[in-house]
């Protein structure tokens, strides 16, 4: 293996270790995560997030979709991609959420885009990119984290 090789899985490894922190902080801290998609929410799922993760796109109207989140969750955090179209979907949801009194968690959303940003990654749904790439090089009893009921489960 060469030293470039070995630098790029170092890389991977650091960025995924720091992307597994924030996820376990912000499942730990926020109520419920909001993302745009079924891959974006699978993405999620994959990194351990036990919390609700509610789908822009789940077939409600927006006010409807403001409506239930209000009614549910005092904490929420917004991960919709880093694009065009996520930003204004972030903005857009933060501002109502907000005014109606809903605490929006934005520094996992920050954290989570910084250390996406690192690795190249634009969108939510990257994580399982990233995951892949680690998980290719780590044996499996490397990486696995200790569940709140004290069993092991992989990363």
């Amino acid at each position: 293996m060469n030293r470039s090789h070995r630098a790029m899985r170092m890389d991977d490894y650091e960025t995924y270790m720091e992307l597994v922190s924030v996820i376990q902080e912000m499942d730990d801290f926020v109520d419920a995560v909001v993302v745009e998609g079924i891959h974006d929410k699978e993405a999620l799922q994959e990194m351990g997030v036990t919390k609700e993760i509610a789908m822009c796109s789940s077939g409600y109207s927006y006010a409807n979709f403001v409506d239930y989140l209000m009614s549910r969750y005092k904490c929420i955090t917004i991960l919709s991609d880093y694009d065009r179209a996520g930003k204004r979907i972030n903005k857009k949801l933060t501002v109502r959420l907000e005014r109606e009194g809903v605490k929006i968690e934005k520094r996992y959303r920050d954290r989570v885009g910084r250390i996406l940003g690192l690795r190249g990654f634009r969108d939510i749904e990257s994580m399982t990119s990233l995951k892949k790439r680690f998980c290719a090089f780590i044996e499996p009893q490397d990486y696995t984290r200790v569940t709140p009921s004290g069993e092991k489960e992989l990363l």
